[in-house]
């Protein structure tokens, strides 16, 4: 190991050698910050002083407080399509029900991070990037719109749009849960959704009888 390797892994805290925060350590920091504080309260330097460090050392892994922030909301929302799919019932319909009761139950328990997630903090995150994130994560709970749009409608087509459908009600009424404007609840949430997946199969029914 070359001199200069040994002092990027270690840093000398009274007469001790210590290893030098990584990537995972940085966004664990950060987001310790931003939960307490608030995301705008996220910077290098706020990031360094909680780790020991000084702030050139953090930029040696992320180019800036931006790239910070976007890691976390990608985090987020790897978190959120995992927690979607744990455990879903196979029956499609009770499976979107209860992925809807997940993303409720989600939002409630990382109200902070949801709201840096779906760019509602006022601060600068890469909307594309995490966007593209997210819609590889949700790929499997498309699918399972996709089931039911098979199983009731006889038909794949527009499973995207559907989920899309199926997305914007539950951010809408989170959003307006976290913001205190109106005081929804997963079960008035998950209605909203019933009634969105009858009206989806109403409407292809209609369709279909006059083709």
């Amino acid at each position: 190991m070359s001199a200069g390797q040994g002092e990027r892994k270690t840093r000398k805290s009274r007469g001790r050698a210590r290893r030098v925060a990584g990537r995972p350590e940085i966004l664990a920091a950060a987001r310790s910050i931003g939960i307490r504080k608030g995301w705008k309260a996220v910077t290098i330097r706020a990031v360094a002083q909680k780790l020991g460090y000084t702030s050139p050392l953090l930029y040696e892994h992320f180019r800036d407080k931006q790239e910070i922030l976007t890691e976390l909301a990608i985090e987020g929302q790897t978190a959120l399509a995992g927690e979607l799919l744990r455990d879903v019932p196979a029956e499609p319909y009770h499976a979107l029900l209860s992925m809807a009761e997940r993303y409720w139950s989600f939002m409630l328990a990382n109200k902070q991070l949801y709201r840096l997630m779906n760019g509602m903090e006022g601060v600068v995150i890469d909307r594309d990037r995490v966007t593209a994130a997210a819609q590889r994560s949700f790929e499997c709970a498309t699918a399972i719109v996709r089931k039911w749009l098979i199983t009731e409608c006889k038909s794949d087509s527009g499973a995207e749009l559907l989920f899309e459908d199926l997305w914007a009600i539950l951010h809408g009424m989170a959003a307006l849960h976290l913001d205190r404007s109106v005081p929804f609840e997963i079960g008035r949430a998950k209605d909203c959704i019933s009634k969105l997946l009858i009206g989806t199969k109403a409407q292809h029914a209609l369709t279909t009888s006059k083709s």
